[in-house]
């Protein structure tokens, strides 16, 4: 039953990428709610399995997580924003419940995925006559990236 306690996080991750899609813009609203409920859930897990660590597992690596994508955003500045970060922080908190492997993994994902995604997305970009023309969102890499991580590791 693990596999229920990590859906608030990528539920909510699903409907942030799609909002980034659509307005290029990640509300941190959103953000905060899918959090909150992500981390009701991951207490729900630890006291139902008796497994504590879980409840300090996740937000550690989650932190780890949104600490790493801070530090690429402002290595090179305009490439990602403070709505990727709060993203990345959001699903880690999903992903993190995993374990260090899928977060390893889950990073090799989103490097692939979102490499992937940043020349299919200035390729064919679809908003290249209004101002965003050339900006990458990068939500849906990030939650498309965890959803792939995620399943492999529950169907595994």
């Amino acid at each position: 039953m693990t596999y229920l306690a990590l859906l608030p996080g990528l539920i909510c991750g699903i409907a942030v990428g799609a909002e980034d899609l659509r307005r290029r813009r990640v509300p941190r609203l959103w953000i905060a709610a899918g959090s909150a409920a992500q981390m009701i859930a991951v207490v729900i897990l630890a006291l139902a399995t008796n497994t504590m660590f879980l409840a300090v597992q996740a937000p550690a690596f989650a932190l780890l997580c949104a600490i790493l994508q801070t530090g690429l955003a402002l290595a090179r500045p305009r490439a990602l924003g403070f709505g990727d970060v709060t993203c990345t922080f959001m699903v880690g908190l999903s992903v993190g419940l995993l374990g260090l492997e899928a977060v390893v993994a889950w990073w090799l994902a989103m490097g692939v995925l979102g490499l992937a995604w940043m020349w299919l997305w200035l390729r064919f970009d679809p908003q290249r006559d209004t101002e965003f023309a050339g900006k990458v969102p990068f939500a849906p890499a990030i939650v498309v990236s965890a959803v792939v991580v995620v399943a492999g590791c529950v169907l595994w």
